[in-house]
């Protein structure tokens, strides 16, 4: 796991997400705007992805997605995240978050220098220390430096990607070469349902071990990633209402 480094200084930060399909709301692109301009001290660019038919407001630079036949739905439609990676439509540095997280605190020690890709530990890491898998949720990355990725999604189908690998980060955890993965401190980012909620899951009993508790944010943490369900438009914790805004 690498070390963390000193930040650099940056005049502006692209930031990006994907919206495709029925499966979120664009109030959540609002959302995850609003906490990213709050939490980096640097302005933030906005890149929505999106099918061409979606509108996307004149702040924000519209990328629209190539529609692949057969990838779509709630647990196919994370592989248009890879068209990302596609240099012609972006060339530079990249910071990506996936629309079901929460931003509590100040993110700029995320913008490690880009040399490779910076993401998460599978949560997996919870119930199996020495797991070493990727979770795509966060990422910053170079996206011309990285443009090999994309070359290797290209020898072959969507189709057949999709029919080989689980989803998107199992892709890329195989694809990405491994002096150019890097992964940030366990504590910054934590899975809210595993971690924040209840006094957090305990694997062996298969049970929060605080029930009624509500959500308690670990020391330094920055993020909480809402895999799964429920996301944070279907909860009432009045902690998560206030940072989800």
């Amino acid at each position: 796991m690498a070390s963390q480094s000193t930040v650099r200084p940056r005049k502006q930060v692209d930031a990006a997400c994907v919206i495709h399909g029925n499966v979120y709301d664009w109030l959540y692109v609002d959302k995850l705007h609003s906490m990213l301009s709050r939490h980096l001290s640097v302005p933030v660019r906005m890149h929505v992805w999106t099918e061409h038919d979606r509108s996307v407001p004149p702040h924000m630079v519209k990328h629209i997605l190539e529609d692949w036949p057969g990838i779509s739905g709630a647990r196919k439609s994370w592989w248009y995240k890879m068209q990302m990676f596609d240099p012609q439509h972006h060339e530079g540095d990249l910071l990506y978050f996936d629309l079901d997280t929460v931003i509590c605190d100040n993110i700029d020690w995320l913008l490690e220098p880009t040399q490779g890709l910076w993401t998460l530990r599978d949560f997996q890491y919870l119930n199996r220390a020495q797991c070493m898998n990727m979770n795509s949720s966060v990422m910053w990355w170079n996206v011309a430096g990285m443009a090999y990725v994309w070359n290797s999604w290209c020898k072959n189908s969507p189709q057949h990607w999709a029919g080989r690998y689980h989803g998107d980060q199992d892709f890329l955890f195989h694809a990405i070469q491994a002096q150019d993965l890097s992964y940030y401190a366990d504590h910054r980012v934590q899975s809210w349902r595993w971690s924040a909620l209840d006094g957090g899951w305990d694997f062996q009993t298969r049970k929060h071990r605080q029930p009624g508790l509500g959500t308690r944010i670990n020391p330094g943490v920055s993020i909480l990633v809402f895999h799964g369900r429920p996301k944070p438009h279907q909860i009432t914790d009045p902690l998560i209402n206030s940072l989800w805004c």
